[in-house]
């Protein structure tokens, strides 16, 4: 009789238990904890105003938690691209072509805040080393080429609109400055840039 009533209490908490694994076993996993580290990579094009030249750039960097005065703070690499030309007047018609090939690589850390909904501000600064290449020709003396590397600085500012969470675009200025060097002798080694470009966020 003992064994009888034992088998049915078996028999009916089986079904129970086994509903119970069932259900746990099909309870969704917890969603993980997003990132405070928000990676992005983006680039540019613009134009400097006194060497009216093109202006690339690439940037890779990262939002961080942190905050100064309400305003995100994000660092990040970036390298750009400009070669400016300049033809000077010689002897007897012999002009002087000037080509001059800049790369400013510079470590960055931009604040940026919220204006109105997906529209937000920034500022930032930067500072690093530009790698400068000039080349001349002259059909009188020949031609001549100077390698050098030189400090570069620049600050900047501009708008940014959150297109999605993922994608948005800005534009803005930005003042470079170069440190004087006899490559840079057909350029001016400081100007202003007006730009626009896209952020993707990882």
């Amino acid at each position: 009789m003992k064994r009888s009533i034992l088998l049915l209490s078996l028999a009916l908490a089986l079904p129970a238990f086994a509903g119970t694994s069932a259900k746990q076993e099909i309870a969704p996993a917890p969603a993980p904890e997003p990132s405070i580290w928000q990676w992005f990579a983006g680039a540019s094009a613009g134009y400097l105003l006194d060497n009216e030249e093109a202006f690339y750039s690439a940037h890779v960097g990262v939002d961080t938690p942190w905050t100064v005065a309400g305003a995100k703070v994000a660092l990040f690499l970036e390298g750009a691209y400009t070669k400016p030309e300049e033809t000077f007047e010689g002897l007897r018609q012999f002009d002087t072509d000037v080509e001059t090939q800049i790369i400013p690589v510079t470590l960055n850390v931009k604040f940026e805040r919220e204006i109105v909904g997906n529209l937000s501000g920034y500022i930032g600064a930067g500072a690093g080393v530009a790698f400068v290449d000039t080349d001349s020709h002259n059909e009188l003396f020949g031609d001549d080429s100077i390698n050098d590397e030189v400090f570069a600085g620049q600050v900047f500012a501009g708008v940014v609109y959150n297109v999605t969470p993922s994608f948005e675009v800005f534009g803005g200025a930005r003042w470079i400055y170069l440190d004087d060097s006899e490559a840079l002798q057909a350029v001016d080694n400081e100007d202003f840039v007006f730009e626009g470009g896209i952020r993707y966020n990882f």
